[in-house]
């Protein structure tokens, strides 16, 4: 039930009362001829009737301090016409109705007036030298015990029931209350995204265990200090972000790189909100992340699967159309050659060399066509890093390169497939990195496993390295960052990789080196 209505009843409660004690003294003054007060009564019925017919088109607050006003008005009647001092006890009336009621505005005003109104009655009207019969004592205390009854068993009767609907549906508030909370706090707990939550001053309020295993932050260490899960460069953004957020603006499903507290960046989606209080007011701001790094790297390779298909069909139709006419440019060159009265020779054997370039070119380019049945067979990795360790050893020495070579232990993993094709892989890695480094410059070669499914192939050097810009082409077809390099190495690398149910991965920075790294899966 509202609280409007409960007053309501209250005031009609409490009018009807009033109203009926009016009557009652009515009827008592024609019972008891000693009884001499009839203004009193009088007003009290007038007041009832005027209060009855208008209730609907006043507040309720207004009729209740009425009608408090009008009791009292009523008592302070009563005492100029009683008969006793003993009538003085009724202005207790209209405050325990003020009590009742809960209307401690009114009581005050009331407490007030009755000071007074008792001290100009027995000050000025002599109300404590008054006496009378002890029937008229007795019938004045009993009147004043059975409105006071009235009042306080009608309003027990009537509003026992509601207080405890009222206090049955509090409980059930609270319970439903606590419990909103403890799933708030469960799901909280459990979500398996990154949730924090930050104050005005972008100090960590919570954060749940999502957050703590993604970011590595923990609660406990971080709770009411301020955190950037985020790359230094995007600091300016952030803070722009925060700003807005203070304002009320969301900001959903966000790509992004975000930082780990040990510095490691990954692909991140974040949603940010302000969260509100009761007045709109906003107090606090969340962050829901997730990590998309595998997302990316699926693009990624869809998007290399897509060049290398592009690259394959170009190749496949491209290939026969160029060789034929190269074939009978190459076979006059050649007769120009063996004439020797050729008065260009030097301009022939150039044109044949770029010519054998061009075939070069072509046979690398038809790797990446449709592929004939492959060879399958099972091979020793050690002991096809070791032919390739001895293939490049003299290269290694004419110009000071220090090769390591770093085994997971003495292991040997046998890998399936074809191992002329996966040899061209690791010449093309081996042979970038002697053209990247400068002469006395390090190669090491690790070797390790994952899970006993999977093995690491880590081709690492100490060159130039290569920008964010060179690195995000490296796999395109003919680029390339060499004065004579074909562009494709790498492609077909990936390729021969790939058919292998392997991956290829580069990082490289600029200044620090790069790192190729091959997973193929074991045997």
């Amino acid at each position: 039930m509202k609280h409007s209505n409960a007053n309501q009843q209250k005031n009609r409660l409490f009018l009807h009362i009033f109203g009926f004690s009016s009557v009652l003294h009515i009827l008592l003054n024609s019972i008891f001829t000693f009884n001499t007060a009839d203004w009193a009564p009088a007003f009290g019925v007038l007041v009832y009737i005027i209060l009855y017919l208008t209730k609907k088109w006043i507040t309720a607050d207004t009729l209740r301090a009425t009608l408090l006003y009008a009791m009292n008005i009523y008592l302070f009647i009563l005492n100029f016409e009683s008969l006793s001092a003993i009538t003085l006890v009724y202005f207790a009336i209209p405050l325990i109705t003020a009590a009742l009621a809960n209307a401690f505005r009114p009581m005050a005003v009331l407490a007030a007036a009755t000071i007074i109104e008792m001290a100009v009655l027995i000050l000025f009207f002599g109300q404590l030298d008054r006496t009378s019969t002890p029937q008229y004592d007795f019938l004045s205390i009993f009147t004043f015990l059975t409105v006071v009854l009235l009042l306080t068993f009608f309003h027990t009767f009537y509003f026992s029931r509601l207080w405890q609907q009222m206090h049955e549906k509090n409980k059930s508030m609270e319970e439903a209350l606590i419990s909103r909370e403890g799933y708030l706090q469960l799901f909280f707990e459990t979500a398996k995204d990154a949730m924090a939550v930050f104050d005005t001053d972008n100090r960590v309020i919570a954060i749940n265990p999502a957050f703590e295993e993604l970011y590595g932050w923990s609660a406990k260490d971080s709770f009411g200090t301020k955190i950037k899960p985020f790359p230094l460069e995007k600091e300016e953004v952030a803070e722009l972000q925060a700003l807005e957020l203070l304002k009320g603006k969301s900001f959903t499903l966000l790509d992004t790189v975000d930082m780990k507290k040990d510095g490691t960046s990954f692909h991140a989606q974040i949603t940010l909100s302000p969260i509100f209080d009761n007045n709109g007011k906003v107090i606090a701001t969340s962050i829901i992340s997730r990590d998309i790094s595998y997302l990316k790297e699926s693009e990624q390779l869809l998007l290399q699967s897509e060049k290398l298909k592009l690259a394959g069909e170009i190749a496949a139709g491209v290939a026969h159309e160029i060789r034929n006419p190269m074939t009978v440019i190459s076979g006059f060159v050649q007769i120009m050659q063996q004439d020797p009265q050729h008065p260009y020779p030097q301009y022939t054997q150039l044109i044949h060399s770029e010519l054998e370039r061009i075939n070069l070119i072509i046979s690398e380019f038809l790797v990446l066509a449709k592929p004939q049945a492959p060879v399958i067979t099972s091979f020793s990795l050690r002991k096809l890093i070791d032919n390739l360790t001895l293939l490049f050893s003299s290269e290694f020495n004419l110009k000071g390169i220090v090769f390591k070579d770093d085994w997971d232990g003495e292991m040997d993993y046998m890998l399936s497939g074809e191992e002329n094709s996966l040899k061209q892989v690791f010449i093309n890695l081996l042979k970038n990195s002697v053209e990247a480094i400068d002469p006395c410059g390090t190669i090491e070669l690790t070797i390790s496993s994952e899970n006993n499914k999977r093995v690491s192939i880590k081709i690492s050097d100490n060159g130039g390295g290569m920008s964010p810009e060179s690195l995000n082409r490296i796999f395109e077809p003919f680029y390339t960052t060499k004065e004579n390099g074909t562009g494709l190495g790498l492609l077909i690398s990936q390729k021969i990789i790939q058919d292998h149910g392997g991956s290829l991965k580069l990082t490289s920075r600029e200044g620090k080196g790069t790192i190729a790294e091959v997973l193929l899966p074991i045997k």
